[in-house]
């Protein structure tokens, strides 16, 4: 392969990641506002359907990403004192995270929710 052929393999590859990054901000930024604004309001089913499509989806496109920025990073042949080495791992670090984050911003939402409305009991 070329020089150039390697260049524009490498940029694709980085295209498809930031695609993969930019879809997984999109599901989360969506868990969080439904977390924010109906989340206490959902039904113990709703809420496991809900984190559930989230959870497979952001997983999905957190694998995504790594994989596009991890062959982006072979494809260049670096070495593993160079920051390209560890970009993938980095960031699906940082998304993992994100995730565990979502997941718990939801639940501290619905355990508020409990807390200040308690269940009504019929006298």
């Amino acid at each position: 392969m070329t020089e150039f052929e390697t260049a524009e393999l490498t940029f694709s590859l980085l295209g498809y990641a930031m695609t993969a990054m930019a879809l997984y901000f999109t599901v989360v930024s969506g868990y969080l506002i439904i977390a924010y604004t109906v989340g206490e309001q959902l039904s113990k089913s709703q809420m496991f359907i809900v984190s559930s499509l989230f959870g497979v989806f952001a997983l999905i496109l957190a694998y995504a990403s790594y994989s596009f920025f991890a062959e982006a990073s072979n494809v260049g042949n670096r070495t593993s004192s160079s920051f390209e080495y560890w970009l993938p791992s980095v960031i699906s670090i940082a998304e993992l995270a994100g995730i565990i984050a979502a997941f718990r911003f939801m639940f501290d939402i619905r355990k508020k929710s409990s807390i200040t409305h308690p269940t009504k009991t019929k006298y």
